[in-house]
């Protein structure tokens, strides 16, 4: 999981520094109360392994280590190794900053200010311009899969997006098709599919294989140089069985990992990444994974790296207020308005699980989340259709 966040740490470093976890000095308390919920909205972790080190706390998404030193740092023999311990943190690109217990003691608000100003230099464009590569994630709904010229449409839009992309996709009702053909009986629970053995190897027919390699080579006829993953290849994603109290879901799967430096590898050959909404539980088990969830946990993985749009198409022109009625869409929601349309019932039960994934993401480091009309993609690329999702 993320090992581009590692540096290739060894199994000991990580044992090592979940024993430092679990014992925290007070001088750790007391700026952890401040990184761990911060004004910059970054996501820090705790005595974090990088390679053959354990950073006292550090934010991936802008590659910032800080140390706290307590007096055993003055001594000459540590000082060295600290200075060297720096260079190779350097190397990796990595930004240093030390603080002493006594700083953090006597004056945290000077600590703080540092922070702040390191940030604003590291997440400032270089000359203006630059700063993070843009990702875009898109989620297709079923219903524009299933629609030929609709599809089409979209992937010609979506070929001709700039810079990095990854394309999530679910089934539509081919799978439901051919399952009716073959005799397997299909159920269905608050709109999820109950995945027994031979639905298993249906959805993963249709859905890792049929349809996402038509996704591919229509990508590939408008110019769209793309690869097709399911969760399976490259470990890229993993996940376990889902557990119920009262519902048997068979082989549905609940994501536990985003294989973030393998996507990261594709997307930096320029590859758009299309991934089929089958998983794996390392244990030789495929299974059928909510294709919402999956562009929410992809999101969520590469925003480290990548400064994520995730959008979620589908035949609706957003969240609606009548669902029947795509003129009454709500330009935004923040969670206060959320939960007050929950409460009044005025969000349709299908929307409530692509709502809670968007909220999930948007506050998980993901820049910007939109919900919308597959057929007004080059408009919500830009947020002037569909519904945008509020922090």
């Amino acid at each position: 999981m993320k090992e581009n966040m590692y540096y290739g740490a060894g199994s000991h470093i990580f044992q090592r520094a979940e024993e430092l976890r679990n014992r925290m000095t007070s001088a750790e308390a007391i700026l952890w109360k401040h990184l761990h919920i911060n004004e910059w909205k970054l996501k820090f972790r705790r005595q974090h392994p990088i390679w053959q080190y354990i950073a006292d706390f550090y934010c991936h998404k802008v590659k910032l280590v800080i140390e706290l030193d307590g007096s055993i740092h003055d001594v000459d023999e540590v000082r060295n190794n600290d200075i060297v311990r720096e260079k190779h943190l350097h190397d990796f690109g990595i930004t240093v900053l030390r603080f002493s217990n006594t700083e953090i003691f006597k004056n945290i608000s000077l600590v703080l200010e540092k922070i702040s100003q390191t940030i604003e230099q590291l997440t400032s464009p270089p000359l203006g311009d630059g700063g993070m590569a843009k990702l875009t994630v898109i989620k297709i709904g079923g219903n524009i899969i299933d629609d030929e010229q609709k599809l089409a449409s979209f992937l010609k839009d979506f070929a001709a997006i700039e810079g990095k992309k990854i394309l999530v996709h679910g089934g539509g009702k081919l799978a439901t098709r051919l399952a009716e053909t073959m005799g397997v009986q299909q159920k269905m629970v608050d709109g999820r599919r109950i995945t027994d053995a031979e639905t298993l190897k249906i959805v993963t027919m249709v859905y890792a294989g049929y349809i996402n390699k038509n996704v591919v080579a229509a990508l590939q006829a408008n110019g769209c140089n793309a690869i097709g993953l399911s969760g399976a290849d490259g470990d890229a994603i993993t996940a376990h069985k889902r557990k119920h109290a009262s519902i048997d879901y068979g082989f549905v799967g609940d994501v536990d990992a985003v294989n973030a430096s393998l996507i990261s590898v594709l997307l930096e050959q320029n590859l758009a990444v299309v991934l089929a909404p089958i998983t794996h539980d390392k244990n030789g088990l495929l299974l059928n994974t909510n294709a919402d969830t999956i562009a929410q946990e992809i999101a969520k993985g590469l925003s480290e790296t990548y400064d994520v749009s995730l959008i979620y198409s589908f035949e609706k022109s957003g969240v609606l207020l009548d669902a029947n009625d795509d003129d009454t869409v709500i330009n935004e929601i923040n969670p206060a308005y959320y939960n007050e349309l929950k409460n009044e019932g005025k969000i349709f039960a299908g929307m409530l699980p692509k709502l809670d994934n968007a909220f999930a993401a948007i506050n998980s480091g993901v820049t910007k989340v939109i919900i919308g009309k597959a057929e007004q993609l080059p408009l919500l690329l830009q947020a002037k259709a569909g519904t945008t999702i509020i922090a």
